[in-house]
């Protein structure tokens, strides 16, 4: 079973707590493929993954999502959340996000992600919606 990153859904999460981007055994795959990991692939250090996420807002509201597993800033995590079936971005790269377009939510949030496969926890702090400025600064903003 293969999947764009964006189509996964909180039952594909369900299913399977790991996915890996193919693409780092194999670099003809498209890389916005995801695909199951199994422990083997999940604990290489040259895999690219994700792993579910437990996410809680700064008023203690829980939530499910996913992060990269590797390093833990915004910009190299790119957490999602869903938020009633919907899933939420936190990173933008380098476009502007319209604060109009936006959820509101209670930040801060932390992502920490599920002990599968013999992985350490992660924890992401989510302080706001984040993008690269002109000025190559990385930014955040609230709505």
């Amino acid at each position: 079973m293969s999947k764009k990153i964006w189509d996964i859904t909180l039952q594909d999460l369900s299913a399977h707590s790991v996915w890996q981007f193919p693409m780092w055994k194999d670099d003809s795959c498209d890389e916005t493929i995801i695909v199951p990991a199994n422990e083997t692939d999940a604990l290489n250090l040259n895999s690219n993954i994700i792993v579910k996420a437990q996410f809680i807002d700064a008023v203690g509201f829980e939530f499910v999502g996913f992060i990269n597993y590797g390093l833990t800033e915004i910009e190299y995590s790119q957490p999602c959340m869903f938020v009633k079936g919907e899933a939420v971005n936190f990173w933008f790269g380098f476009s502007q996000p319209s604060k109009a377009d936006l959820i509101k939510l209670n930040f801060p949030i932390v992502a920490t992600s599920i002990p599968v496969y013999d992985l350490a926890s992660k924890s992401v702090n989510i302080d706001g919606y984040g993008y690269i400025n002109e000025d190559f600064s990385t930014c955040v903003i609230h709505c």
